[in-house]
């Protein structure tokens, strides 16, 4: 048998070896599995074409080699694919509790709006009661009232920002991942609601200063 005839034998079995190898692989339902056997064939059948020009000894040698190449190379773009899918769904619940907070401040802040809308309808009332004998019940707790939820606001001020820090910084660890983009929309969508609060506050501090009118 001459080297020619024998390089074309192996060529075509080869090839078949693949292309039949290669379509039961897709019956495997585990992706690290069905990865990991795709490289090893792929090894093997390229590993036994490089040996068929010279010997069938060869060839066999080649395919084994190229097997056990192709075993590791398949594992390693296996273990790269886990890698990829448990950072994609840590991203994923990263950006779903991100949403969730989001939700969470804009309701605060209807809150705010309505107790602003409240206080600047009793503030009327009081301005327009007679106040010659000094500040009324109802001046004390418009003062009260106001003054607590401004603490209460400044707290929350401080703590959503901590949380968008957090947030920032995990941001900076998957600056190439897919979701990236979307994890700093919704950042920016957070820090404006914070931003929002704080407008809320402002004018909800200005009420009592009316009081002096």
């Amino acid at each position: 048998m001459s080297p020619r005839f024998f390089f074309r034998r192996t060529h075509a079995w080869c090839t078949a070896f693949i292309i039949g190898s290669l379509a039961a692989c897709t019956n495997i339902q585990n992706d690290r599995t069905r990865t990991q056997t795709e490289g090893a064939v792929t090894g093997a059948a390229v590993g036994a074409a490089a040996g068929a020009g010279t010997t069938a000894a060869a060839g066999a040698a080649g395919a084994v080699a190229g097997g056990v190449a192709g075993a590791a190379y398949g594992n390693a773009v296996a273990n790269q694919k886990a890698g990829y899918a448990a950072h994609e769904s840590a991203l994923d619940a990263q950006l779903s509790g991100l949403r969730q907070q989001i939700a969470n401040l804009q309701e605060y802040n209807g809150g705010l709006r309505a107790m602003i809308t409240s206080k600047e309808k009793q503030l009327a009332t009081i301005l327009a009661s007679d106040r010659s004998a000094g500040p009324t019940v109802q001046e004390f707790d418009l003062r009260t009232t106001i003054n607590t939820k401004l603490g209460e606001i400044d707290g929350r001020a401080r703590s959503w920002q901590e949380t968008i820090d957090a947030h920032k910084a995990v941001l900076q660890k998957a600056t190439a991942d897919p979701h990236s983009a979307d994890l700093q929309k919704e950042i920016d969508e957070l820090a404006e609601q914070r931003a929002e609060m704080l407008r809320q506050r402002t004018k909800l501090a200005a009420i009592p200063d009316k009081l002096k009118q």
